[in-house]
């Protein structure tokens, strides 16, 4: 009896979308990419319960006649390439002729199409792969429904994860696509509820400020590079506006989004001397070249590439985005005020406009416009010469402790007071604020952070959802004063992708007490002064695991006399 059987269409289709459709993104994504792909100058995507319950894409673009609407369901049926020539020039998004298969297997779909020009629309409805009915009806463009998606494999269906994870995925893909066709028009309902509403724009610049917003836009420098093989362009991180995570790094060749990590490290290479403590830049990076040397068809998602010049591409854009970086960080020479030194540069410490971040006065009002006042480089950090610890380098303080030497880094330090104070919500002092603001976050961000205010106002941080990307901040923790709560609030945020429905809240609290402890300890450079650091290393004894940072690094090391005897020989 053989065991080697040809399988049946079903299964192989059925397999065939394993390859494709992993969750409800991957069916938005390549929806999209056909309305993109069709010329669409509007795109319209309603989503119910995350995608799982419905997706709903509607589009003005050139649509399709009846016999081209049956054949767009069949396997490796597509209108995008002819010959094999065409794969070494590929100008389309979608080409292999799965997608609407593959979909259509595992979901019941149904597909209305007119063909530009005319208001006769055609309807095909799709069960499981199979064609359940044909009929024709008055419409325009091409809309494309996806309902019960996975309702026959419940396999895969269980492996799905809450509804707001899902609905991040979903509005991720769709902010990929209005940042590469910024001159299409975006609307997105979620949950019959106006998600984003992004009109074509002028500009790279103008799309991130609609997604992002003004204050996240400024925060960013404008980088370009033409020449005749490649063209470069896009928007990074000016100095100091980091993240600490890479929640907001975005790559595009020729329009389609793309993961590529020898161009994610050409951006960290133009960076290589600005960052420290793992911190990660935004950026936005927009490649144009001949198609001819680049390679989509390297996998199933085509979301990796390879390039003929790979090399080339690399040093390009390094070296346009550390030039664009040098040139935003020298002073303008007609700008440049002659500063002043202090006479006693040695007490600026004691000055009263200098921020005590470890400061427990609850009495202190707070400031007006709620930000740190900042030492300017031009000014000497304070290092009196007698002291009872001594900095070396910009994070690392030492001092004699009992038979030795201690040495603390007092980032990682912070870091755990920090982590299990949040965690633990135990000694939080939450100030409401006299003037409540706003802060504008991404539409899949949002998404996350609705289902996790509860736990947000229990570590202090009074957060009211205002509706549509946009949340009301009406009190803070005093150790978030002068935090960035933008950041704070995204990379949170990008730190609950992984959370499921069934994730203990303990598991919850711990990943955002971690992102709020990095984001908000102390950073190098900032010399503590002697009362400061006693406090923070009281703080830190009275940790439960006093040893390590959240992430599992040491705080602080020891050096006994027996080690610095070793060292010299003496034993």
């Amino acid at each position: 009896m053989p065991i080697v059987e040809v399988l049946d269409n079903t299964l192989i289709d059925k397999i065939a979308a394993g390859e494709v459709i992993e969750r409800p993104a991957s069916v938005v994504k390549e929806l999209v990419e056909n309305s993109l792909d069709a010329g669409s100058a509007e795109i319209k995507i309603d989503i119910l319960n995350g995608g799982k319950h419905l997706i709903r894409v509607v589009d003005n673009g050139m649509g399709m006649e009846p016999e081209d609407a049956l054949n767009s369901i069949k396997r490796h049926a597509t209108s995008k390439i002819r010959s094999e020539s065409d794969l070494s020039a590929l100008k389309t998004l979608g080409f292999r002729g799965e997608a609407l298969s593959s979909i259509a297997s595992v979901s019941r779909m149904s597909i209305t199409t007119a063909k530009a020009g005319t208001t006769l629309a055609t309807t095909v409805e799709i069960h499981g792969g199979t064609v359940k009915n044909v009929s024709e009806r008055a419409g325009v463009g091409t809309i494309i429904e996806v309902r019960e998606l996975f309702y026959n494999t419940p396999a895969r269906k269980k492996f799905l994860k809450s509804t707001q994870n899902e609905l991040f995925y979903v509005l991720d893909v769709i902010t990929q696509a209005a940042l590469s066709y910024i001159n299409v028009k975006f609307t997105v309902n979620v949950d019959e509820r106006e998600s984003m509403n992004l009109p074509g724009a002028s500009g790279i610049d103008e799309r991130i400020q609609q997604l992002f917003g003004t204050e996240f836009l400024d925060g960013l420098q404008y980088f370009n590079k033409d020449s005749h093989e490649v063209s470069i362009q896009g928007f990074a991180s000016k100095e100091g506006v980091y993240r600490r995570s890479r929640s907001h790094q975005y790559m595009f060749v020729n329009h389609r989004p793309i993961k590529d990590n020898v161009l994610r490290y050409a951006v960290y290479q133009a960076y290589k001397t600005l960052l420290k403590d793992k911190s990660h830049p935004i950026f936005f990076l927009y490649v144009d070249m001949n198609p001819a040397e680049v390679d989509f068809n390297v996998h199933p998602t085509k979301k990796e590439v390879r390039f003929a010049d790979r090399d080339s591409i690399y040093r390009t854009i390094m070296s346009c985005i550390a030039k664009s970086i040098i040139k935003s960080t020298q002073p303008d020479p007609a700008q440049t005020v002659p500063v002043e030194m202090p006479r006693d540069v040695f007490n600026i410490a004691k000055q009263k406009d200098v921020v005590d971040p470890f400061s427990k006065n609850i009495d202190k009002p707070y400031p007006d416009n709620f930000a740190a006042p900042t030492v300017h480089n031009s000014v000497p950090l304070a290092m009196p010469y007698a002291r009872d610890y001594i900095y070396l380098g910009d994070v690392y303080a030492a001092y004699a402790h009992r038979d030795g030497l201690c040495i603390i880094d007092h980032h990682a330090a912070h870091e755990r007071v920090l982590y299990e104070k949040f965690k633990d919500m135990h000694g939080l002092i939450s100030g409401r604020l006299l003037f409540p603001y706003n802060v504008s976050v991404s539409a899949k961000e949002y998404s996350l952070l609705c289902g996790n205010i509860r736990l947000l106002n229990d570590m202090g941080i009074e957060i009211e959802d205002f509706g549509k990307d946009m949340f009301i901040i009406r009190s803070l923790p005093a150790e978030l004063l002068s935090a960035d709560i933008q950041g704070i609030l995204s990379d949170i945020a990008s730190s609950l992708i992984e959370v499921t429905a069934d994730s203990p809240i303990d598991a919850i609290k711990d990943i955002i007490a971690k992102r709020i402890a990095c984001h908000s300890s102390v950073r190098g450079k900032a010399v503590l002064s002697d009362r400061e650091l006693s406090r923070l290393i009281d703080d830190l004894n009275a940790a439960k695991d006093p040893q390590h940072c959240p992430h599992g690094r040491p705080t602080r090391i020891y050096i006994c006399t027996g080690d610095l005897q070793k060292m010299f020989k003496r034993t």
